[in-house]
């Protein structure tokens, strides 16, 4: 540390000490400020080609950021649309007999939709049978709004293409004389027809992504710099900061520039903007979409700190020079200690490049800003993402998806209070459209606006989250320190305020199901059934009805919800052959059976069902599963003929799931090896391009979910751990054995920027890479 202190060239690198240091010398020192008048004429046109080039690798590199998004997204869509499921939607008309088909489809169209990709919706539609599948669900293309315009994208004459979506029209009546745009487009649309490679297409399937998504990727912090991206139609796609363009009119004014030099496919253009201010204008064209990429920069913000370098160096002699230098040289250094301190820590994490490329306060005040910045961020995030996760969890406790001791850290993560209470579930319905302003249509709208209505109505320490479920808005009520009279006698109360209030703001008539009260909040999806089966007791009792379960169903059960969350980590605990905690699970699993169906037809059901379930899995590995019992009997007359807990926990275990373990295990020892060492081929020979864990499935054949779990158990780790693991590797002897930058690493190795690299490689090595290349060389 200290020779590198005290070594010149490094002392120099830093653009704050040599301006303290050209402050010193500028007191006394003529020829130095005279050299810097002379060497500023030379100096500038270099300095705006350095920056052009600069700017040129950023934009492409801003390019490839977004063209890898895109790309992923294409390939994403391709490998959906290629699947069976497909298919068989194109030949298939939907109706309410389809919802298990449209659950399947849906489910499909939600994978597509990542949150790294940003992706708003996904449209599939059916030209066919007349139907649209979307984030909203289900329905006909007539009732969706969107008939011209997937009717327009299906004339088009190419199979695959992105297109503009279209900004809505200003309140002045739209762009007169075709004027260009001057407001980026909401979004863009990537369309490809159905069935993928037919000369005729049935089907169309169409991924929105929002023009906010594309405004972060192209996000900078340069206040001399913007990045805008135009479309093939040179139609903005991203809004300018303000940073450059200043007037509203000066995108339009780089548009039209940009269309006069359309004919190549990059160069530099310069401009006049409204403040005649001098723009240079950098633009590039996609190769892969037509889209042109344009960077703006403030030719006079580049220049403005340099032209006044030479005109304070007159009245300095040289005999004096010497002096100043070795004083200016001793103080500089000694000021510029703590500032270059401070820089070191708050540049740890950056490349040396980018490092020398700013002053060390400028640096360190961006810095602070962006901590500032991300910190705000962050918080506004978590508190929606919160919300979000909140809303999730509540489904899913109302669908019985979750386990008791996932319940509990919900619990403490969205600072429920712990005190024990009384619960009861309100779910609430629309009696009916008839006589009223709204239509089927408009569900989704009425939906939030009731479930707002209710969030404002009952207080937040009476309730959980309200949440919206298909058709109805659900509230879990809360009452502590109270009795059940007392507490069902609020939850009334809270019905009949919210039920008026609807009427008398939206004049639509509902009606509430009102669950019995329980104490225990696992036993909320029970609950919610309950409300739904008091609902379907309007029949009985008409229109703005308030039914609590116990009055219209007294003494009557529900069936139990069946408890797929046990079954699937049963099978998993199968598959990884972990034995015992697949006893374990199937112990659970029968007790809660036994505990939640007590009628003996109901629990053979269950039975039944997780027979079925387990053998399907194992023809699902390719194995032959015996239907026959080892005494000759079928699995399911035995099953019948089971009389006691233990005598069904012990021949499930001995005559299903152990052999299934050893069938499974044979299988691991003849084939799967051969999977895994396929795959750390693919890994050690494709290590620098895309590669991941479903395009090795793609490959071999096989279904993801089938290969990362053989390739778990044969490596004994997941197959982007060892993947991150061999980049880091390589990336290591690169650094040691090239010259190559940290940026080129980081892109060859493909990560998405050079800060994510340097975080996984200090995080993995206790360094930095630039320290990793100065200890090992």
């Amino acid at each position: 540390m200290r020779s590198e202190w005290f070594g010149m060239p490094k002392w120099f690198a830093s653009k704050y000490l040599v301006r303290l240091l050209i402050f010193s010398l500028l007191i006394g020192t003529i020829p130095v400020v005279t050299l810097g008048s002379l060497s500023f004429l030379r100096a500038k046109n270099s300095l705006q080609q350095k920056v052009n080039d600069s700017n040129m690798q950023l934009l492409q590199q801003t390019q490839v950021n977004v063209e890898q998004v895109l790309q992923l997204f294409e390939n994403l869509m391709t490998q959906y649309i290629t699947t069976p499921i497909i298919g068989q939607a194109l030949q298939t008309p939907f109706s309410a007999k389809n919802f298990t088909f449209i659950n399947e489809l849906s489910s499909g169209l939600n994978k597509l939709q990542p949150f790294e990709l940003g992706v708003q919706n996904v449209y599939l539609a059916n030209l066919k049978y007349d139907w649209l599948l979307s984030n909203q669900g289900y329905v006909t293309l007539e009732d969706s709004g969107m008939k011209d315009l997937i009717q327009q994208y299906a004339s088009a004459d190419r199979g695959s293409f992105w297109k503009t979506m279209p900004p809505a029209p200003p309140a002045s009546g739209g762009n007169a004389g075709g004027e260009v745009p001057q407001v980026a487009a909401p979004g863009v649309r990537l369309i490809k027809k159905l069935p993928i490679n037919w000369s005729s297409s049935s089907g169309l399937i169409i991924g929105e992504i929002p023009g906010f998504k594309l405004e972060k990727m192209v996000a900078n912090d340069a206040e001399e710099r913007e990045t805008v991206i135009l479309d093939d139609q040179f139609q903005p796609l991203t809004q300018p900061f303000g940073r450059v363009l200043n007037s509203p009119g000066d995108l339009a004014r780089v548009v039209e520039q940009i269309k006069q030099a359309s004919d190549t496919p990059e160069g530099y253009l310069t401009m006049q903007d409204a403040n005649h201010k001098t723009i240079g204008i950098l633009f590039n064209q996609s190769q892969y979409n037509g889209w042109y990429y344009l960077s703006l920069i403030s030719l006079s913000d580049i220049t403005k700190d340099s032209r006044s370098i030479g005109w304070y160096t007159l009245y300095v002699s040289v005999g004096t020079f010497v002096l100043i230098l070795l004083v200016a040289w001793i103080g500089s250094r000694r000021m510029y200690l703590p500032i270059h301190r401070v820089f070191s820590v708050a540049a740890s994490d950056q490349a040396a490049d980018e490092r020398q490329s700013k002053d060390e306060l400028q640096f360190i005040g961006e810095q602070i800003h962006k901590l500032r910045s991300s910190q705000t961020e962050l918080l506004d995030q978590l508190s929606i993402h919160s919300k979000q996760l909140e809303a999730f969890f509540i489904r899913r406790l109302l669908h019985g998806e979750i386990r008791p001791n996932e319940t509990r850290e919900r619990w403490v993560q969205f600072a429920y209070d712990p005190t024990p209470g009384l619960f009861a579930v309100l779910t609430i319905q629309i009696d009916a459209f008839d006589r009223t302003r709204y239509c089927e249509q408009d569900m989704d709208l009425l939906m939030f606006a009731i479930n707002n209505i209710a969030s404002e109505l009952i207080p937040a320490e009476h309730r959980l989250e309200p949440v919206m479920m298909v058709g109805s808005q659900v509230t879990i009520c809360r009452g502590i320190g109270m009795t059940i009279p007392a507490f069902e006698e609020q939850v009334y109360a809270y019905a009949e305020l919210v039920q008026s209030t609807v009427n008398q703001l939206l004049e639509i008539k509902i009606s509430m199901g009102i669950s019995r009260s329980y104490e225990d909040i696992d036993e909320t999806s029970q609950a919610y059934k309950e409300s739904l089966e008091a609902l379907k007791y309007r029949v009985r009792f008409g229109e703005l009805a308030i039914l609590p379960f116990d009055n219209v169903l007294p003494d009557t059960r529900i069936v139990a919800a069946y408890p797929e969350w046990l079954e699937k980590e049963l099978i998993d605990a199968v598959k990884m052959e972990e034995r015992g905690k697949a006893k374990a699970l199937l112990n659970e699993f029968i007790q809660k059976a036994i505990m939640d169906y007590p009628r003996y037809n109901d629990l053979q059901m269950v039975l039944t069902r997780l027979l079925i379930d387990l053998l399907r899995e194992w023809q699902e590995a390719r194995e032959t599963a015996s239907t026959l019992d080892p005494s000759g009997s079928s699995f399911q007359e035995r099953l019948v003929q089971l009389r006691t807990a233990e005598e069904i926990e012990a021949w499930f275990y001995s005559d299903v799931i152990e052999p299934m373990m050893d069938s499974l295990h044979h299988k691991w020892e003849t084939q799967n090896k051969k999977i895994s060492e396929r795959m750390l081929e693919m890994i050690h020979e494709e290590f620098a391009s895309g590669l991941t864990l479903e395009l090795c499935a793609s490959r071999l054949n096989y279904h993801p979910n089938y290969i990362k779990t053989v390739f778990r158990k044969e490596t004994g780790s997941n197959f982007s751990d060892y993947l991150s693991k061999y980049r880091l590797t390589v990336a290591k002897q690169w650094l040691v054995e090239t010259d190559m930058k940290i940026n080129e690493i980081a892109e060859k190795l493909q990560y998405q920027n050079s800060q994510n690299f340097i975080r996984y490689f200090r995080k993995m090595e206790d360094m930095t890479p630039g320290q990793y290349r100065e200890k090992h060389r």
